[in-house]
């Protein structure tokens, strides 16, 4: 009982950090309907503009993230007006197609910096193990849900109660009707790739918080995509939801099978999930379902 109520714990933490990388794709395709590939390139990059900050220039952990947070808010921007601005009005698979070109082009030169080497900030964060209910837990992925849990909570205000988050939702659901409140949905754009890729920092931070910094960080990107189609790819409790119900399952998954058939569970159950998911609600748990009449 004490080892599946590990698991079930220590899937709900890596879920949050799963739900963190899918929020930055969901904010992207709830303004533009372009789903994004390149998010999981902005996570890497905001880790390791992080850790140069902190550890390279030597700066103060709050000035450190603001750094961070801007550098890849100007990432974004760029992404927006060279790669996604010149495809409006165009096909949204040329669209995606795009976003993926940007992860290859990104992912070559994340290596390039890293050398096949690792870093990693875990001293400028807590360590050690904490004790829930009973249950040893790393004190870093317990870190990283509690930033989990305070993004999505800044999201919901955000979407709800500022007039520049009611113009991002209000555009989400129809970019003419918007338009004619006078809404600029150019800039709603620019904006939403901005804020996407600093929620993908802090969602890179939180990762490599738990794993450090090096080559496959970039791939959890994938997950963050897939558990954005299982949660709905317009809602961001959905990808909460999915998030945690995706960390659950790999780790009960792979604590009881990997023994059995010999490991390789937990790196296939994301796509089991998904599968199973998109056969039985194609929207996703919480997304919308659109009816369109031919």
């Amino acid at each position: 009982m004490t080892n599946f109520l590990q698991l079930l714990l220590l899937g709900l933490l890596e879920g949050g950090l799963y739900a963190m990388v899918a929020a930055a794709v969901v904010l992207v395709y709830k303004s533009t309907h372009v789903v994004s590939l390149a998010h999981g390139q902005l996570m890497a990059y905001g880790a390791l503009a992080f850790w140069f900050a902190l550890s390279v220039l030597k700066l103060p952990f709050i000035l450190a993230l603001v750094v961070a947070l801007i550098f890849l808010a100007i990432t974004g921007w760029f992404i927006e007006r060279l790669a996604m601005r010149p495809l409006i009005g165009q096909p949204l698979f040329a669209a995606f197609l795009t976003t993926f070109a940007v992860f290859l082009m990104g992912d070559g030169i994340f290596q390039l910096i890293l050398k096949g080497e690792s870093n990693s900030f875990a001293k400028y964060l807590p360590g050690g193990m904490t004790s829930v209910i009973g249950v040893p837990l790393p004190t870093t992925q317990l870190v990283s849900f509690g930033v989990c849990l305070a993004l999505f909570s800044g999201l919901a205000i955000f979407f709800r109660r500022t007039k520049f988050g009611l113009g991002m939702r209000a555009t989400a659901e129809d970019h003419q009707l918007a338009q004619s409140t006078g809404i600029t949905v150019r800039a709603i754009f620019s904006s939403i790739w901005i804020l996407s890729a600093m929620v993908a920092t802090i969602a890179g931070i939180a990762l490599a918080n738990v794993m450090d910094i090096y080559f496959p960080l970039p791939y959890v990107g994938i997950k963050g995509l897939i558990v954005a189609l299982v949660g709905g790819l317009e809602s961001l409790p959905g990808a909460l939801l999915a998030g945690l119900i995706l960390g659950i399952l790999e780790n009960i998954s792979a604590g009881y099978l990997d023994p059995i058939v010999g490991g390789g569970v937990k790196e296939v159950a994301a796509y089991v999930l998904l599968l199973f998911i998109l056969l039985v609600k194609p929207y996703g748990l919480l997304g919308l379902v659109r009816i369109e009449r031919i």
